[in-house]
């Protein structure tokens, strides 16, 4: 009777221990059958948490990575990446990373040319505007370029060319950004010195529907 007891629990036990390897093996090739892909890399911490946000709300699970230099790596699973990479695309994320006014004015020597400190000057203001602009509602991308006569000792030269700007912007469909052209252009104008309206070129581009 003892022999038939120990026969039939380990018989029991044996079968247990099967089904656990089994279900420890199926958890495993689970793990492996759908592994992480990266979708973005090198992002700062306002773009990592604006794209987490938004693929959480779409039921897509993302691992973060943070790298040496402080910047931020997005992983998604392999089954999720594409749907991913639409949703980004769509919603216009990664935004644009601006230079502060901070940023550009540090020198990396004591001494600088004029024409160095001038161009520094239009480089600022290109990326300030830029950045203002981006906060624009529908907009996804952002670019300005501000022309203005370096500074010269001919006061009196009445053929200076003035200061003049472009602006080329990107909007989601179903944005009427069209509607705020002028209002634009005034923004832009008053944001440089001797800038005009009249001066101000701005160009609206609709993202294509994905």
């Amino acid at each position: 009777m003892r022999i038939f007891h120990d026969l039939i629990s380990k018989t029991i036990f044996g079968k247990l221990i099967n089904l656990t390897t089994i279900i420890m093996v199926v958890i495993s090739l689970s793990a492996c059958s759908d592994p992480s892909e990266v979708i973005i890399s090198d992002i700062n911490q306002r773009n990592a948490n604006a794209i987490i946000f938004l693929l959480a709300n779409n039921n897509i699970t993302v691992n973060s990575r943070v790298n040496k230099s402080g910047t931020i790596t997005l992983a998604v699973s392999k089954s999720n990446m594409i749907d991913a990479l639409r949703l980004l695309k769509n919603n216009g994320l990664p935004n644009q990373d601006f230079v502060s006014l901070g940023d550009v004015f540090k020198k990396d020597s004591l001494i600088s040319s004029p024409l160095e400190e001038h161009n520094r000057d239009i480089y600022a203001i290109d990326q300030e505007i830029a950045s203002m602009l981006s906060h624009l509602n529908g907009v996804t991308d952002v670019q300005v370029k501000v022309a203005v006569p370096a500074p010269n000792d001919k006061l009196w030269d009445v053929d200076m060319p003035k200061p003049s700007a472009s602006v080329v912007i990107k909007y989601k469909q179903g944005t009427r950004l069209d509607l705020y052209v002028s209002k634009i252009k005034s923004l832009v104008a008053h944001s440089v010195g001797g800038l005009s309206p009249d001066m101000v070129e701005v160009v609206t581009v609709q993202e294509k529907a994905s």
